[in-house]
């Protein structure tokens, strides 16, 4: 009897150690995938924090660069701090992303609500979003700059201000015109101050019976006596076209583009005192009106 109590004792407590040892095995595997998890966390955590440096150094070198780039473009203060705004932004979310993914947070629903906003963000302001676009090419590629005298969609006027939405002219009458960067980088551009000259076209007509040489030559004259002629470049006074008033001439007389308006102003002013100074007629339209009277 004292042996089965013996035996029944042992068996109890052998069974006791065996689920003891099951327990203590399962809590040191657990332990172990602790630590594994850890240690690999801490590997993660580490690449995380390289990441950032690394992405952070980057940033700022973006930065740098894009303002080196808008200040060389003379760029409003104002234009260069928005743009570095947005660099500095989209740079931190872009490395935010990245280390998310890195530390096992799941960033595809992060994206996919980054990309709707954005779209919906875009379609939104789809004009303002090409006038941005468009100053940006235009601060990048240099067509003109602040100073430059322009025609842009058929507006001339000198530029003023380059922002990154609008570009600023002046024209020769004091009006100021904002276009809009997109229409501006979409359009043609005749950037008139970085050529040598501009040339000033004054039309103007003389009767059938006036002798067209001696037109000529007291026009080409008025051209040489002109304060803002440029001496080097081929100035000349053609014939444009037997018009049923008169015969229609043109001067071709080179200026600084500076020079454009003042120019013109005096060639006009010039060459009507002198061919009226020589008797050649200018003509005019006139209308005859016949009347037909009765008894």
């Amino acid at each position: 009897m004292k042996f089965i109590l013996a035996s029944n004792v042992s068996e109890e407590v052998e069974s006791g150690l065996n689920e003891l040892n099951k327990e203590v095995s399962a809590l040191t595997g657990t332990l172990d995938k602790m630590v594994d998890k850890l240690i690999d966390f801490g590997w993660h955590l580490l690449i995380a924090i390289a990441i950032f440096a690394v992405g952070k150094v980057v940033i700022r070198l973006m930065r740098k660069l894009v303002k080196n780039i808008f200040k060389k473009s003379n760029a409003d203060e104002g234009v260069v701090k928005f743009v570095d705004s947005l660099v500095k932004f989209t740079g931190y979310v872009i490395v935010l992303i990245i280390i998310c993914s890195e530390i096992g947070i799941e960033t595809t629903s992060f994206i996919t609500l980054l990309g709707t906003a954005g779209l919906s963000i875009g379609l939104a302001l789809q004009g303002s979003l090409a006038n941005f676009a468009g100053g940006v090419l235009i601060l990048l590629s240099k067509p003109f700059i602040i100073g430059d005298y322009v025609m842009i969609n058929g507006e001339e006027g000198t530029v003023t201000k380059i922002d990154i939405v609008y570009t600023t002219l002046v024209k020769a009458d004091n009006r100021v015109i904002k276009c809009p960067n997109g229409e501006v980088a979409n359009n043609t551009i005749i950037n008139f101050t970085n050529q040598d000259g501009r040339r000033v076209d004054v039309k103007f007509s003389i009767h059938y019976d006036a002798n067209i040489e001696q037109a000529k030559d007291i026009v080409k004259q008025v051209i040489e006596n002109s304060p803002y002629t440029l001496k080097d470049k081929p100035n000349d006074v053609v014939v444009m076209l037997l018009d049923e008033s008169g015969v229609n001439l043109e001067t071709r007389a080179w200026v600084e583009p500076k020079d454009y308006w003042d120019a013109y102003f005096y060639l006009n002013e010039h060459i009507k005192k002198e061919l009226e100074k020589n008797d050649i007629i200018i003509p005019y339209n006139q209308l005859e009106v016949h009347v037909n009277s009765k008894g």
